[in-house]
């Protein structure tokens, strides 16, 4: 996760001195973004073609937002803002969702109400829930779900059998439920001691 701050840190440097002038480091971002879109993508839009029609319309997005990133705000939030916006134009304008993305697109391509900035907090306080878990089952979950891998990705990338990896998602999974339960009743406990 820190590793994954780095970047974002780096890309919002990056933005700053593009807004600057600085095009050696524009060129720089876009093609950390590229790279970015195209993991996220990869196993969600199936057709290439359409995978890089996407992600070439998410960087000029970008790139006609540049002025609205303001250099203190945290860079992913904009940029995945900018990046779901333009999935669900893209998606509208294909006409059909079936052809190009499988039911976990919807999850990136959803409209949702939430600020930027309450998105930032929702990442955070995500990272601090899944301390709760070892650092294996961490790694692993936010592989899965956050990173949105499959089994087979996850397996080849760890050297981990895709069987062991589902235990380590159901597991892990199950042992953030166990603990929000918990929270909850420890929440209602205390709320009833003070009646």
């Amino acid at each position: 996760m820190a590793e994954k701050q780095e970047i974002w840190q780096i890309l919002s440097e990056r933005m700053r001195l593009a807004q600057e002038g600085d095009s050696k480091e524009y060129e720089l971002l876009l093609s950390k973004c590229r790279e970015i879109l195209n993991n996220h993508l990869s196993s969600k839009v199936r057709d290439k073609e359409d995978r890089e029609d996407l992600i070439q319309d998410i960087l000029i997005g970008i790139h006609k937002a540049r002025v609205t990133y303001r250099k203190e705000k945290p860079f992913a939030p904009w940029f995945f803002s900018i990046a779901r916006y333009k999935t669900i134009d893209y998606i509208r304008r294909k006409g059909t969702r079936d052809r190009l993305v499988p039911t976990e697109m919807e999850g990136f391509a959803q409209e949702e109400k939430t600020s930027i900035e309450d998105k930032w907090e929702v990442q955070q306080g995500l990272e601090s829930w899944l301390n709760v878990l070892e650092p294996r089952q961490r790694r692993i979950l936010t592989m899965a779900k956050l990173e949105g891998k499959s089994v087979r990705e996850i397996s080849e990338s760890t050297g981990l059998s895709e069987s062991n990896v589902k235990v380590i998602v159901h597991r892990s999974l199950e042992k953030l439920k166990r603990f929000f339960s918990e929270s909850e009743r420890t929440i209602e406990g205390s709320k009833t001691s003070k009646k």
